[in-house]
């Protein structure tokens, strides 16, 4: 499927000439040109299959040799009144439900080319049969008189119209088949069509000739108008990068509670992905982050300090809420971690099973020298984490930690 609209399409195909000012307005976009066409066919043949080649579309497709039809269509005609109305006084909301897309870059256009308008004069429709059943291509000559002058500009435009499902008439700025862009492109080409082009283009020299100040009218506007529309764009590309940057915060907000994880040991915070990235800092045991995204190559991206950093997922957990119960004086915050050299200090937990290991139960369990809060803290354990079992004493238990026996209290081992 090509992606042509009618008005790129007869732009890429055909030199032209702006009459009166309406060039890059919205959809219905001039096709005023001097058309240089080898080998073409005469108009007089009725309907038959004509080889379209225009360089970049090509295809053979039966093209009417019909003339053109004038005011033929009350529907047709108060589609493009509607539509000129809407133009005429900036009303692009208007314009919006006649076409079936329509940019913000034509909508800005259309209000501000409005300021300069005082009148459309003289309408005129022609239509031809186009590609699609019940669709037209329609060319409108008119005159248009803009703020401070006083000589009417003649002027014609273009348009696609085709019928949607339910019946009702609309102005096609989408998508194009080759075979319908050749189509189209043929019927351009057809004399009568031509001859209106040439008619029209010859009465606006005219009007120049009589009106030395119209042609600086028409430059001023169309310079000023751009202007506008790229100073409006950029302004609204702006707002909606700070809607965006606005919504991807309020988005890590809202799962800041489930995407809040803990380190579970002692582990380098990177400025990427990597080993070989800088090291921010080192996390402690415990310690909480909110986490933006569990990246596939293993690592995480989490929030440090306001700054967004790295962290191995293999040394964080995901926060769950401690049963009820849980937590006294021997669940500690992880404030007396070892810092390690590498990604992560050893955990000290051993494995085992059966009668011969005990599981943590809870978060940041104190580790101690001896059975007794007093005594001194060694480390810490996390919970999920099994220990070989020494002994079971009053309200403790001894454990293997890292080699070394130490004691953690009985309430938070199973």
């Amino acid at each position: 499927m090509a992606k042509n609209k009618l008005g790129d399409l007869l732009e890429k195909h055909y030199r032209y000439l702006i009459i009166g000012g309406l060039f890059l307005i919205l959809v219905i976009v001039l096709i005023v040109f001097f058309v240089t066409r080898k080998g073409k066919k005469d108009d007089s043949e009725s309907g038959s299959e004509t080889a379209v080649n225009t360089g970049m579309v090509s295809s053979t497709v039966e093209v009417p040799k019909d003339k053109y039809e004038v005011n033929a269509y009350p529907n047709v005609n108060s589609l493009m009144e509607q539509y000129y109305n809407a133009l005429m006084n900036g009303d692009s909301a208007t314009i919006e439900t006649l076409c079936d897309v329509l940019s913000d870059s034509e909508k800005f256009r259309i209000e501000e080319k409005a300021k300069y308008y005082q009148n459309f004069l003289d309408f005129t429709v022609y239509t031809k049969k186009g590609y699609r059943e019940n669709s037209y291509l329609v060319l409108v000559t008119f005159n248009i008189l803009y703020q401070g002058t006083q000589t009417p500009a003649p002027s014609l435009d273009s348009a696609y119209v085709c019928t949607d499902p339910s019946g009702a008439l609309y102005i096609n700025k989408s998508e194009l088949s080759e075979d319908e862009q050749a189509y189209l492109l043929e019927l351009t080409v057809q004399s009568d069509v031509e001859e209106l082009i040439e008619k029209v283009k010859v009465d606006y020299n005219k009007a120049i000739e009589g009106d030395e100040s119209l042609a600086k009218v028409i430059d001023s506007i169309d310079t000023s108008v751009n202007e506008a529309v790229k100073a409006r764009l950029s302004e609204q590309q702006k707002i909606e990068a700070e809607a965006a940057a606005q919504a991807e915060q309020n988005a890590q907000a809202a799962n800041a509670v489930s995407n809040k994880v803990r380190a579970t040991d002692v582990v380098n915070i990177r400025a990427s992905a990597s080993t070989d990235a800088e090291s921010l800092g080192k996390s402690t045991v415990g310690q909480e982050f909110t986490r933006y995204e569990a990246m596939d190559n293993g690592w995480s991206k989490v929030d440090y300090n306001g700054t967004e950093a790295y962290i191995k997922s293999e040394f964080l957990e995901v926060v769950e809420a401690a049963p009820a119960g849980e937590g006294n004086a021997e669940a500690g915050t992880g404030d007396g971690a070892a810092e390690g050299a590498s990604e992560s200090s050893t955990s000290g937990a051993a494995t085992g099973d059966g009668a011969n290991t005990v599981k943590i139960t809870s978060d940041n369990v104190n580790v101690r020298a001896s059975n007794s809060t007093d005594s001194n803290k060694i480390g810490t354990a996390q919970k999920g984490s099994t220990y070989k079992l020494i002994e079971k004493l009053d309200g403790w238990v001894k454990i293997d930690y890292n080699g070394t026996e130490a004691y953690v209290s009985a309430d938070f081992v199973e």
